[in-house]
């Protein structure tokens, strides 16, 4: 039993080392057909939802990392991730990021700094998606053009728990930690800790 065991184990993990090695390399196709630019070393795991529209920019730096459902990160479970660039978006990722079932939805800007890791199933979208007037929803093409869109900026060596959810118009400082299911809706000043709905300071850090 202990053989079978430690054959189907030694299987399995070559099964995963094959799809991750195919994966990187469909993506790495992918984001190259989406005019996606990135760095060297970049990773990606599992397959990721891509609607890029042709006259966004979107720019990924060295050494990221991005992992998609199939349990890659077990916080993550089946969620891909999914990133959406509307018309004349810019999405900017810098170096050593790692984003895990990450939802990007960008329709004016998103930068995203160095050193940064984003958790399991954490949203950030700088649109409020549709008009706050209850007359404009009711018009479909009024509520899009009546929402209200504003960059959001996350700094250096910053931390954002899982199934955070990140809102237009922020500025998360460098060295911040965002607590897990957090709801940001303000700046976030550097070296703090900020947890709860809305995600308030909990703790400055020494920086």
């Amino acid at each position: 039993m202990t053989v079978l065991k430690v054959l189907l184990q030694r299987v399995v993990f070559i099964f995963t080392r094959i799809s991750n090695a195919l994966y990187w390399r469909f993506n790495r196709l992918k984001f190259s057909g989406h005019n996606i630019s990135h760095g060297i070393n970049l990773i990606v795991r599992g397959s990721i939802y891509l609607n890029i529209n042709p006259n966004s920019q979107a720019f990924i730096g060295d050494n990221c990392t991005i992992k998609s459902g199939d349990n890659h990160n077990p916080l993550s479970r089946n969620i891909r991730t999914s990133i959406t660039l509307e018309e004349n978006a810019l999405l900017k990722i810098g170096d050593n990021v790692g984003l895990s079932s990450v939802c990007l939805w960008v329709h004016e800007s998103v930068t995203i700094g160095n050193n940064v890791t984003v958790g399991a199933d954490t949203i950030i979208v700088d649109s409020d998606c549709h008009s706050l007037n209850h007359n404009d929803r009711r018009n479909i093409d009024t509520d899009m053009a009546q929402k209200t869109d504003k960059e959001i900026n996350i700094g250096d060596d910053v931390l954002i728990g899982m199934r955070a959810i990140i809102l237009k118009g922020v500025t998360i400082g460098d060295r911040s930690v965002v607590g897990g299911g957090s709801i940001v809706t303000k700046d976030v000043p550097p070296d703090s800790i900020v947890g709860g709905n809305p995600a308030r300071i909990i703790k400055k850090l020494d920086s």
